[in-house]
C-alpha cells in the first residue's frame, strides 16, 4: 500500500472513530465538565474531572490511545472516573489533534500548551501546581513521556510522575520487523498509524521515538510506571525504554501482563481491574500522599 493510500485510509478511520465514540453515551456524573483550550495547533477539547471543587488538589493529566489517529478523550472516561474516586486528584483528559490531518509535532505541542494553560491558571482551578502527574495509554503514553522531556528541556514545569500504559516508543523500526505474537496489533494497521503520524526522517527523533533519547535527555525525568503486555508487538520497546530510564537514574516500576494484548485496559477483565488498581496506587503514592506529607 502506498503512503498516499495509507493516509487516505487513516483519515477514514479517524473520522469513523470520532463518530463512533461520540455516539457512546457517558455516565451521568457531577464530576465531569468540559472546556476548550486555544493552542497554536487549534482549539483542543479537554474533559475535566473534579473541577467543581476549588479546594487545591493534585492534577493528573491523561491522554487516550489510538495510534495517534483513532479515538477521542471520552474513551478514557470510565478509567478517569475510577482514578478520581480512588485518589481524589483532579484530572484532565486531553483530546489532542489527530493524524493524519495533524501529524507530528501537532499533538506534542498541543499537549504541552494545554497543560501550561492549567498550570498558569492553577489557583483559579484549585490545582496544586507543585503536584502534577501525567500518563497515557498507547499513543497517549508516548505523548506523556515526550511531554516530560519537553517540560524538562523548556524548564517551564515539572511532573511528579509519568504513567506509561503499553506505549509505542520506537516508530523508526518497521512494524513488520517487530515481534508479532498472537493478538498483536496487525503490522499493516501499525504501519498506517506510523506513516500518518510522522515522516520517515522524523521517526528516530526522541520526541517521536523515545527509545532514541540520549541519557542526558532522560536524566531527571520523573518516576515512571511502565505497563507492558506479553501479546503486544510493542512489548520489547517498552522493556527497553524502562531499562534506558533506569540507566539514567530514573525510578521505574515495570509491570508485565504476560497474557494480555495491546489495549487490554480498555476491556473488562481481572487483569484490567488489577492494572487500574496498580495505576491508582501509583498515583496515590507519588502525588496524593506526597502532597499530604
Amino acid at each position: 500500500m502506498t503512503a498516499k493510500k495509507m493516509l487516505r485510509k487513516a483519515r477514514i478511520m479517524m473520522w469513523a472513530s470520532k463518530i463512533l465514540f461520540r455516539l457512546k453515551p457517558l455516565k451521568r456524573t457531577s464530576e465531569r465538565s468540559f472546556r476548550k483550550v486555544k493552542t497554536s495547533q487549534g482549539v483542543v477539547k479537554v474533559i475535566e474531572y473534579g473541577f467543581q471543587d476549588k479546594t487545591p488538589a493534585p492534577l493528573y493529566v491523561d491522554m487516550h490511545g489510538g495510534g495517534f489517529v483513532l479515538m477521542i478523550a471520552q474513551v478514557d472516561d470510565d478509567m478517569n472516573l475510577y482514578f478520581r474516586e480512588k485518589t481524589g486528584v483532579k484530572i484532565i483528559s486531553i483530546d489532542y489533534p489527530k493524524a493524519p490531518d495533524f501529524p507530528y509535532p501537532a499533538a506534542v505541542e498541543a499537549v504541552h500548551e494545554v497543560v501550561q494553560y492549567y498550570f498558569n491558571h492553577a489557583e483559579a482551578f484549585g490545582i496544586d501546581s507543585t503536584r502534577i502527574g501525567i500518563g497515557g495509554h498507547s499513543a497517549g503514553a508516548n505523548l506523556a513521556t515526550v511531554e516530560c522531556m519537553i517540560a524538562k528541556e523548556r524548564s517551564d514545569m515539572t511532573y511528579i510522575f509519568q504513567m506509561l500504559d503499553y506505549p509505542p516508543l520506537d516508530l523508526d523500526v518497521s512494524a513488520y520487523a517487530k515481534p508479532q505474537p498472537e493478538k498483536c496489533i496487525p503490522p499493516e494497521q501499525a504501519t498506517i498509524f506510523d506513516t500518518s503520524y510522522a515522516k520517515p526522517e522524523q521517526r528516530a527523533h526522541p520526541h517521536v521515538s523515545p527509545v532514541y533519547a540520549t541519557q542526558e535527555q532522560l536524566i531527571g525525568l520523573p518516576p515512571a510506571l511502565l505497563i507492558v503486555a506479553g501479546f503486544d508487538s510493542l512489548h520489547d520497546e517498552g522493556v527497553k525504554y524502562a531499562t534506558l530510564l533506569e540507566q539514567a537514574g530514573v525510578s521505574v516500576e515495570k509491570v508485565e501482563f504476560e497474557n494480555m494484548a495491546h489495549g487490554f485496559t480498555y476491556n473488562k477483565g481481572e487483569d484490567t481491574v488489577r492494572a487500574l488498581a496498580i495505576i491508582a496506587d501509583f498515583i496515590n503514592r507519588h502525588i496524593v500522599n506526597e502532597s499530604i506529607s
